[in-house]
């Protein structure tokens, strides 16, 4: 008789027989492909979480910081003085101006 396939346990290491139903269903994930236990599989899930979340915290912090960077670069570039200018455009219109006269012929 051959002997089942055992993997090691992702967070502790000890071998451990994989769920044939979870292995032949890889599409969905399931704590019986990668951990001996479920306590094993709540702490990988729970760690694996925090990583992600530090990971991302550390892109967004790298990308405020060259922000922040950028910004006071700018300024020193700039004199002191700063002119702030608005350009307001004006619709056009489209009516002729016509200039009406008119006679007084009044006869004293």
């Amino acid at each position: 008789m051959s002997e089942k396939k055992k993997i090691p346990c992702r967070v502790c290491g000890k071998l451990f027989e994989p769920c044939s139903y979870c292995q032949s269903h890889a599409d969905v994930f399931r704590w019986r492909n990668f951990a001996c236990s479920i306590e094993c599989a709540t702490k990988y899930t729970n760690d694996t979480i925090a990583y992600r979340e530090s990971i991302k915290n550390k892109k967004t912090l790298d990308k405020n910081e060259k922000i922040v960077s950028k910004i006071a670069t700018e300024n020193e570039t700039k004199s002191e003085d700063v002119v702030i200018t608005t350009t307001a455009t004006k619709k056009k219109s489209t009516k002729k101006n016509s200039t009406i006269v008119i006679e007084n012929n009044e006869t004293e």
